[in-house]
């Protein structure tokens, strides 16, 4: 039940029933879904089958639903007429989804299914006897290829009026569909185009490999048939009503409807992009389904290159990037994070420069003679990495089994900046048949790999002592998980655990490694972002799972970093030692929330990877590091030094010099208007824009954002970065103001963060937010009264500065907003939040892995001197970027219209 509410709902397809809720009540659970009237596809399908006008118009739409399932991971399992209804008006719904499962990291095991009351028992033949695939009959893994042999046998019905397998029982029906080759088509149907039987052909090949890898193939080719069918119809009525053509020449009429062919073709496709591709883009971010919305919008822009809607629908949700890889020549291909068994999609060959979403993707860049990178990089760091030059290693250069991770600055709040080397990381944990190894070749008795004196608590313990306690349940040397000296049957690959830090560290020294410290081990996780990977990855189960049997990949190719088990590091924080990444049986966010155990503690869920540090580690990352879980840098300074800090902040209100500088009409939902105006420094100009809504009379409320570190990736204003997290504020009725702060798109000026360096360009920033509400008072269509900030990401961490020397607003919205530690106390953050009176909401990720919420967003929440009621904290599930469009702004405008009134309409 609950398997078929959460398939339904992961889908937003025309051709799949729509599920409106799941409730409960006095025990008993529901579904709710649309009406769905008209009649079943069995009973349409009439005696000899149907036309092949009306089998086209049926199974395109039927095989795009399947395809839409397959493309996020979905797989139907129970495909048959009985469960695909057609409405009077001719449309299509897929139903009952009942039996659908994720096949995610490898197809299914219905061997395995899980009993329920349907399911009477384990390793139940799961679907309908009549359309199962052959691996479906005997209960092994079923995948998308066994919903598109289910594709088959309903179109062989279509066509032939009955089906392919039939049976006196259900023995030996499931004995044909294993067994026997179908009827060929053609003895049924003697008018089929040979394209059409090839491909049901070959949805019933008995070998899964034999048949499309999933329907998104089936349905390509399904396309094609059709396609080439209408050309050669419109052709040939084209051709033979000429009035002196009674028999044209077999040339002419090749070229006709080759030419015909290609124009229908070309002309479906503007078809397509128009009239369904913009519409499902714009649901797909409107819901925040960023990758698929790109990944259409891509696919679109082969039809309509010069669509300029289709240009800012792909502006709203993605910033430019060059790739480029040491050396050129790299075929890079692209995939979505949530689908990892989607075919691999060529972005380019680097150097090249593309527009990424934002959003976590698949990368792998491939080069003959050199190593394959696989990874998900996501984040400043990551994406600097391919923006000016990924490595490539030539092959046989990358040690065994560890992947690179490049060199860069590590900023955490929780512990001291460093800068990192580049260095190489195992890229899976240390299994089982890896550490027996050491065990058999003496690794227990071999001193020499024991580097670091034995402590339980602060007591020294003696080489015997020590080695006492470290063996298996039956007292042989090992992990305290194994028995008799070895591991459990069938468990070689996996994890180990049982382990303690000096049986890990011991290890890695045997191999020629080193266990990472929590530099280097956070290092090679940089995906902080955004949290999918916790999605795929082994938590909140049973037990660890085979080392990279669960999708859950790394900024530079790692698996199993978040879960699994826990891994050992080499730092100490007091007596204790770092373990990070969390077990299979622990809350997400133990990915990156820091845990520390006694080094002679062996649970099951303890276990390590290696690393291999390239240039010997500076000492300060081998020191002991206590995080630094700050709420502030001490108490709020005195009103007296506030006031001081404040001035800092002033500046002169001269003549702004306005100008408007350009005018663009184009949008439905607003005016954008370009201005400019004086600086409150040097002589430079600000460059806003200032949308208007057209839904609206004025004077309007209006919003003024302040962007992300997005825009430092973002050479030009042209294409607004983020634009997804704010364009709805015109839409529903206010004006949105964003002005062009120093340092960003063309006032690009490089920028280090020194802690000076960054104080001044923090005044400069505040300087031109307040030029800017003085150049929105100077307009009688601005409603100065009812001004609202709105800040994402850094510009939500440095909103109550902005909002504590400037009293103009009336409402404050800070999205991603959290505590950072360590910054000049001119602009800390803690000096200036609790003179921040101003209405403010906060919305937060439960799984923000940047700014954690029990060290940084309620410390910082707690800061904001608003009143109690006049504040609010909204946590949504998703990481550092908002997951759920819609849930944000549901916040945000519920927020803006409490504090600013409701909008009325024009």
């Amino acid at each position: 039940f609950e398997r078929e509410a959460k398939a339904i709902a992961a889908l937003n397809h025309p051709n799949v029933v729509t599920i409106h809720s799941v409730e409960e009540v006095d025990g008993l659970r529901f579904l709710t879904m649309e009406v769905v009237e008209g009649r079943t596809l069995g009973d349409l399908i009439p005696t000899g089958g149907q036309t092949l006008d009306d089998f086209f118009e049926l199974a395109v739409p039927i095989t795009d639903a399947l395809r839409a399932a397959h493309d996020k991971g979905i797989v139907h399992r129970d495909l048959k007429p009985g469960n695909v209804m057609v409405t009077d008006e001719g449309l299509v719904k897929v139903l009952d989804f009942g039996l659908a499962r994720l096949f995610v990291g490898g197809d299914i095991d219905d061997s395995a299914a899980t009993q329920t009351a349907s399911q009477t028992a384990v390793g139940t033949i799961l679907g309908t006897a009549a359309y199962m695939s052959p691996e479906q009959a005997e209960g092994k893994p079923t995948g998308p290829r066994s919903d598109v042999f289910s594709l088959g046998t309903m179109f062989y019905e279509m066509l032939a009026g009955s089906r392919p397998f039939v049976g006196d029982s259900k023995v030996s029906l499931l004995s044909a569909i294993l067994s026997q080759p179908p009827p060929p088509l053609r003895e049924r149907r003697g008018d089929l185009p040979k394209d059409v039987e090839r491909i049901v052909a070959r949805c019933l090949e008995k070998s899964p490999e034999a048949r499309y890898p999933s329907a998104r193939e089936l349905w390509q080719d399904l396309e094609q048939s059709r396609a080439r069918r209408a050309a050669t119809e419109a052709s040939l009525v084209s051709v033979l009503r000429r009035p002196r053509v009674a028999v044209p020449t077999v040339v002419v009429l090749a070229l006709l409807i080759a030419v015909s062919g290609w124009l229908w073709v070309r002309g479906s496709g503007v078809r397509w992009a128009e009239l369904e591709a913009l519409p499902e883009i714009t649901s797909l971010i409107e819901k925040g389904d960023l990758y698929e919305a790109y990944r259409l919008a891509l696919e679109a822009r082969k039809h309509l290159p010069e669509n300029e809607q289709l240009k800012k629908m792909l502006d709203r949700i993605t910033l430019p990037l060059p790739v480029v890889t040491e050396p050129a020549g790299a075929d890079v291909f692209l995939k979505g994070y949530s689908t990892p068994d989607a075919p691999w999609e060529l972005a380019g060959r680097t150097p090249f420069e593309t527009r990424i979403p934002y959003a976590l993707m698949r990368w792998k860049i491939t080069r003959e003679g050199y190593e394959t990178f696989e990874g998900a990089p996501f984040g400043e760091g990551p994406i600097l990495m391919l923006a000016t030059g990924l490595v490539l290693d030539p092959v046989g250069t990358r040690p065994e089994g560890m992947v690179r991770v490049p060199g860069r600055t590590l900023l955490r709040v929780d512990f001291p900046t460093v800068d990192l080397d580049t260095y190489w990381i195992d890229q899976y944990e240390v299994t089982n048949s890896q550490f027996k190894e050491f065990v058999d070749t003496g690794g227990y008795q071999r001193r020499e790999y024991w580097k670091v004196p034995f402590l339980d608590n602060e007591q020294e313990l003696t080489w015997d002592e020590a080695m006492a306690s470290l063996h298996d349940t039956t007292g042989r040397p090992g992990p305290a998980t194994w028995e008799l000296g070895t591991y459990p049957e069938d468990h070689g690959d996996f994890p180990v655990g049982g382990v303690s830090w000096y049986e890990a560290a011991a290890y890695c020294e045997s191999v020629g490694k080193s266990l990472p410290t929590v530099y280097h081990w956070y290092g090679a996780t940089a995906q902080d972002q955004l949290s999918e990977i916790v999605i795929f990855s082994n938590f909140d189960a049973e037990g660890p799972a085979p080392v990279g049997s669960y999708p859950g990949l790394g900024d530079y190719g790692t698996y199993d970093m978040a879960g699994n088990v826990k891994e050992w590091c080499w730092n100490t924080t007091g007596t204790k030692r770092y373990i990070l990444g969390g077990a299979w049986n622990e809350p997400t966010y133990m990915f990156k929330d820091p845990d520390a155990r006694l080094p002679l503690e062996r649970a099951p869920t303890h276990g390590f990877r290696c690393a291999r540090l390239i240039d010997p580690p500076a000492s300060a990352l081998l020191t002991p590091v206590t995080p630094q879980y700050k709420t502030s840098t001490g108490d709020p300074v005195s009103d007296e030094i506030f006031q001081a800090y404040r001035r800092l902040y002033a500046y002169d209100r001269t003549d702004l010099e306005a100008e408007e500088e350009a005018v663009d009409d184009s949008s439905p939902y607003w005016r954008k208007e370009t201005v400019s105006f004086d600086a409150a420094y040097g002589e430079e100009r600000v460059t806003a824009f200032v949308f208007l809504p057209r839904n609206a009379e004025p004077p309007y409320q209006a919003v003024v954002w302040f962007p992300g570190d997005d825009v430092f990736l973002t050479p030009s204003s042209e294409s607004l970065a983020s634009a997804y997290l704010f364009d709805f504020s015109p839409r529903s009725g206010r004006a949105l103001v964003y002005p062009i702060y120093k340092g960003m798109y063309e006032r690009f000026v490089p920028f280090s963060r020194a802690p000076n360096e960054w104080r001044d360009m923090m005044i400069m920033w505040s300087k031109d937010l307040g030029r800017t509400i003085d150049y929105l008072e100077t307009r009688e269509d601005i409603d100065h009264e009812k001004l609202a900030y709105y800040g994402f990401s850094s510009g939500a961490i440095y909103g109550p500065i902005f909002t504590a020397v400037d009293d103009r607003f009336r409402a404050s919205v800070l999205c991603s907003a959290g505590l950072w530690v360590g910054v000049p106390p001119e602009m800390e953050v803690a000096n200036f939040a609790p003179r921040s009176r101003v209405p403010t909401l906060m919305v937060n990720g439960r799984d923000d892995f940047i700014l954690p919420v029990e060290f940084s967003q309620r410390p910082f929440f707690d800061l904001l001197g608003a009143p109690e009621g006049d504040k609010r904290h909204a946590l949504l599930d998703g990481g550092h970027l908002p997951p759920d469009r819609r849930e944000l702004i549901r916040e945000v405008l519920d927020w803006l219209d409490r504090y600013l009134g409701p909008v009325e309409p024009r």
